[in-house]
């Protein structure tokens, strides 16, 4: 018995896969005899498989991918909130020495200095710029970095007055000393001071986002620093078991004794914690973005797989004879079902092929769309789990598109004797054939108006963006860079390894003075450290005391040299901006944002004379003007309450900006370097950029949203062209007979044309209906992504309905139109 069981398994399991066999020969027959409707849908399916893998390469290479550190689900930043207005700041040395010598929670803590980049490389031939990150001996070994040749750091590296060392990148270690094992013990001038290479570190390892080639000991001070004070980021390793919200109550428990040793907010600053998985932190809100993209991309799929299963239905319902027969002669509705699934399939597998090409087109050029800056970009690629993905895709659009005609023949009318019936000769087809066209055509429509809303709105956002006053006018004509001055050419002659600021100061005004003189330049000024540029989203904060008024726990603090606001075309609202003397005499004066004067003070004018002081134990500071407020982290970020100091703190790093209509001609940058190695020639440029290019930047990420939303909605209004073009035509086609009758009996062609472009109008107003209501519901998952646009945005939403229903008339009236110039007594001769 069992026996036999198994021979008849094996008869059964043979005999479907010669079938199997035998269809997808047939098939093949069959779709290399429609060459025009192959390639038709096969590129339809490659357009939404390829456009839904370039897109689920970027989101699995960012959001989905591990980052490449060991254990990353132990790894936290340190991140704080106060009150309900500032939730995202950052770290500091006090933060620092708190939690490493008090946590419970931590296995590791440690801190690196954002100011510390980029660096001067000078000793052989021209100085070179490059990424280098100032960091305390946890850093690298918190983030698993163990250096392939040499050692990391040590606490004995971080003790000020060590030994100065450095641990370089692999690249650093390739291009510049050739891979050689004899790398330890080199020598690098950094900004000025020498520096003995200790380790190389491995190849996998980045630093985040930033290409940083060198790394060198944070030597800090504890007595030197005070708190409230951001200067710098944080990051922790948490002990085995522990969790996050352990963390963060361990860390709140803390606070206390770092406002006892450091220093600390008011009371009723509400100072807390709210550290984050770096994973967390890394992507940011990156990953809103990137769904909302992903989900379009997928919304087109679904519309292009819409597209096709109507033209399979279409060409199923040509066949309809020949399968008529298939069942006359005893084939079941599985046999028939297999016919079109076996070819369905045949095209799903020729999509997927072709979309896996456009695919590996189409993914550099989404990638040339997207922020340079853009965590994990440079790991985005085509990998196993995309192709794996791919493949899924492809079977899931076969079922998509298959299933519609598949289970049009599933119904009881294609039983014999209805089958019969109905594989002659008949004016119309049957009313569920159309039925199903029409509810296909209806989707595509109800979704491309989704998407094209979506795309209305991502414009309105970057028209309003673009409308915001940043501050400063003619990006395009101001270079900026960034200099360092090394502290051994500044030496400080009563303190061993400091700079001198006032020299500092000094050759800084005289590099100004350089620059000025430059043919073509209009003005030059710079803002000290590397954070005080518009838009740049680095700014550091302090809290301030108003004479006679409130404490203002978080405004940012800039510290600029003359010139450096009218360089910008920064407007003086009151009083005037600072020249030399304030710089040089140390006058206690400052310049205020215009919203802080109104805060302090309720307008600009009345803000000039008052005082605002920094630290209890120091000296006021006179307001002798106020700015136009400038933007610092985004044109759709307020503008910060923000006090503006003369260069008197004597950084030795310092952002330039030069005003000229020379700016991006050839030669203006090797003229602005003479200038610069005239004063110092150990110097080098670095961050060189526009202040348009960082305009720009800071709408790169709407920007790229926009572009992708559109051209994304615009595939989908073509695609639902091209059903509701199809359905008219085929319709057209089906009726000739029927148009014929009418032409022949007194109909005009305009009546004729009516009567298909108020069919097709009638199903567009359907989806439109659909999609409205759709859009309403969706697009509030945009909320994230708009700027001074409400999702619901009456005007979008009508916009784009009459634009799909005027595009929708045009697309059916050309069917339309050929029908109405049919001959009547040709078609009824035909018949």
């Amino acid at each position: 018995m069992a026996r036999a069981t198994e021979s008849t398994r094996d008869q059964f399991r043979a005999a479907f896969v010669e079938d199997l066999l035998r269809d997808l020969r047939y098939g093949g027959r069959a779709l290399r005899r429609a060459p025009g409707f192959t390639v038709v849908v096969t590129l339809t399916l490659a357009l939404g498989i390829g456009a839904t893998t370039a897109m689920f390469s970027v989101v699995n290479g960012i959001l989905l991918r591990p980052l490449p550190y060991p254990e990353q689900d132990r790894l936290v930043q340190l991140r704080h909130t106060v009150g309900a207005g500032l939730a995202n700041l950052s770290s500091s040395p006090p933060i620092y020495f708190t939690y490493r010598d008090h946590n419970e929670a931590f296995e590791a803590v440690g801190h690196w200095d954002w100011d510390s980049s980029p660096v001067t490389v000078s000793g052989s031939g021209e100085p070179e710029a490059v990424e280098g990150i100032e960091v305390t001996h946890e850093v690298l070994a918190i983030l698993g970095a163990q250096p392939i040749v040499g050692r990391g750091f040590s606490q004995a590296d971080d003790r000020p007055g060590s030994a100065p060392t450095a641990i370089i990148s692999y690249g650093y270690w390739q291009r510049h000393f050739g891979g050689g094992g004899d790398v330890l013990g080199e020598t690098l001038v950094v900004d000025g001071v020498p520096r003995q290479v200790i380790g190389v570190l491995p190849q996998w390892f980045r630093f985040f986002s930033r290409p940083a080639e060198i790394f060198y000991p944070l030597q800090l001070v504890r007595s030197d620093w005070e708190f409230p004070s951001f200067d710098g980021s944080g990051i922790a390793r948490l002990k085995e078991g522990v969790t996050l919200e352990e963390a963060n109550a361990d860390v709140a428990r803390m606070i206390p004794i770092l406002s006892e040793e450091f220093g600390g907010f008011e009371e009723d600053a509400r100072f807390r914690p709210r550290l984050r998985f770096l994973k967390d932190g890394v992507v940011g809100d990156l990953g809103e973005t990137l769904w909302l993209l992903m989900g379009t991309i997928g919304l087109l799929l679904v519309i292009a797989c819409a597209n096709v299963a109507n033209l399979v239905l279409v060409r199923t319902q040509t066949r309809r004879q020949e399968l008529t027969i298939r069942a006359a002669l005893g084939a079941g509705w599985g046999d028939i079902a297999r016919v079109v699934f076996t070819e369905s399939a045949a095209l799903g597998l020729a999509g997927g092929v072709a979309g896996l090409s456009v695919a590996y087109v189409s993914l550099p050029l989404l990638l040339s769309l997207a922020a340079a800056d853009l965590p994990q970009i440079m790991t985005v690629t085509i990998d196993p789990t995309v192709l794996l993905v791919t493949l899924g895709i492809s079977v899931l659009a076969t079922l998509m598109f298959a299933l519609i005609p598949v289970l049009h023949f599933a119904l009881p009318k294609l039983q014999l004797a209805r089958a019969l019936r109905g594989g002659g000769r008949s004016i119309t087809e049957g009313r569920e054939s159309n039925r199903a066209r029409h509810v296909l055509v209806v989707l595509q429509v109800a979704l491309a108006l989704v998407l094209l809303v979506g795309s209305g709105l991502m414009i309105r956002t970057f028209q309003t963006l673009r409308d915001v006053d940043p501050g400063f006018r003619d990006p395009d004509n101001v270079q900026t860079f960034q200099l360092t001055i090394p502290t051994a050419d500044v030496p400080d002659a009563e303190v061993p390894g400091a700079y001198d600021p006032e020299a500092t100061v000094r050759m800084q005004h005289r590099i100004l003075e350089r620059l000025a003189a430059v043919a073509g330049v209009e003005s030059a000024g710079f803002s000290s450290s590397n954070d005080g540029l518009p838009l740049d989203g680095d700014g550091r904060t302090t809290s301030i005391r108003i004479e006679g008024g409130t404490t203002v726990d978080s405004a940012e603090i800039q510290l600029v040299s003359p010139r450096f606001f009218e360089t910008l075309l920064t407007p003086v609202i009151a009083g005037r901006t600072f020249d030399w003397n304030d710089v040089y005499q140390d006058g206690r004066v400052m310049l205020v944002s215009e919203n802080l004067a109104h805060r302090g003070w309720g307008s600009a004018s009345a803000a000039l004379g008052r005082r605002i002081g920094m630290d209890s134990s120091d000296p006021w500071f006179e307001v002798i003007g106020v700015m136009k407020d400038v933007h610092h982290d985004g044109l759709s970020q307020p503008a910060p309450e923000t006090i503006i100091l003369p260069a008197f703190a004597r950084n030795t790093v310092a952002s330039l900006v030069i005003r000229s209509e020379r700016v991006g001609t050839t030669g203006f940058l090797n003229d602005l370097r003479k200038a610069v190695w005239s004063v110092n020639e150990s110097l080098s440029l670095a961050s060189i950029q526009t202040l348009g290019d960082m305009y720009r930047h800071s709408m790169a990420r709407t920007s790229m949203t926009l572009l992708l939303l559109a051209i994304t909605g615009t595939m989908a209004l073509l695609l639902g062209l091209i059903g509701i073009y199809g359905v008219v035509s085929y319709a057209v086609a089906q009726r000739r007979r029927e148009i014929g009758i009418r032409l022949a009996l007194g109909a005009g062609q305009g009546e004729v044309r009516r009567m298909f472009v108020r069919h097709a109008l009638v199903l567009v107003g359907i989806g439109v209906a659909i999609g409205l209501g759709a859009s309403l519901g969706l697009t509030r998952l945009m909320t994230s992504q708009l700027f001074g646009v409400s999702p619901l945005d009456p005007l979008t939403h009508l916009a784009v309905a009459l634009v799909l229903v005027t595009a929708a008339g045009l697309a059916s009236y050309r069917s339309a139109q050929r029908a109405s110039a049919l001959d009547p007594v040709e078609v009824l001769k035909g018949e």
